[in-house]
């Protein structure tokens, strides 16, 4: 067991080297030597653990997933009312300071491999997972009487990926008045509006974004 966990940290720190890397050189200047450099190993241990550097894409890839999509979804399971996980699920949709990195080099890492099938296939099962969490959501919640959608719950879905991702470039791009705090509240009103449900800020427990 020590060794496994020991491996799985060896992992977490390549791929903090990694996002690390991207962010520095950008995708296409990425090399299992810098990673290795930036992770303080030796580049020939770096190939026990990956590959190549398309290997270590593709695992940042997962990071992406385990943060906007498995952690949002363990979030919002346990809660019973379906208004506080809508506004649960905002809220941990906007990187915050500590997300920024990550999400910074997976804004890179998708216009660098816009092109490339296996990508695009990633970013399209990432989109339709964060999608899906939204429209059980708004379904569970209109049919409570709750929320009253404007517009179909899959639309609606794609619409509030489709804030946070906007924001959330211009944050990581350092647009100095997008903040955490300011991006969260106007995706929230947008959901407020377009549910018909006011207060939706209310319902958000600060506890679920530890």
């Amino acid at each position: 067991m020590p060794r496994k966990r020991n491996q799985e940290a060896r992992r977490k720190q390549l791929l903090d080297a990694a996002v690390a890397v991207i962010n520095e050189h950008g995708p296409a200047g990425v090399q299992m030597k810098n990673v290795a450099k930036a992770a303080n190993m030796a580049t020939g241990s770096i190939y026990y653990y990956y590959d190549d550097v398309d290997d270590l894409l593709q695992q940042v890839h997962h990071l992406a997933y385990e943060r906007y999509v498995t952690r949002r979804q363990r979030a919002v399971e346990p809660l019973a009312d379906p208004r506080a996980q809508l506004a649960t699920m905002v809220a941990l949709g906007i990187p915050r300071p500590q997300d920024e990195p990550l999400s910074l080099a997976l804004y890179q890492v998708e216009v660098a491999k816009a092109r490339d099938e296996k990508h695009s296939d990633f970013l399209t099962d990432l989109c339709s997972a964060q999608r899906e969490i939204y429209r059980s959501i708004l379904d569970a919640g209109t049919e409570l009487g709750l929320f009253h959608p404007v517009a179909p719950t899959n639309d609606i879905a794609e619409q509030l990926i489709s804030l946070e991702d906007g924001y959330g470039l211009g944050i990581c791009g350092g647009k100095k008045d997008y903040t955490y705090e300011r991006t969260r509240a106007l995706t929230i009103a947008a959901a407020e509006l377009w549910t018909e449900c006011t207060g939706l800020a209310g319902w958000l427990d600060p506890a679920t974004l530890d």
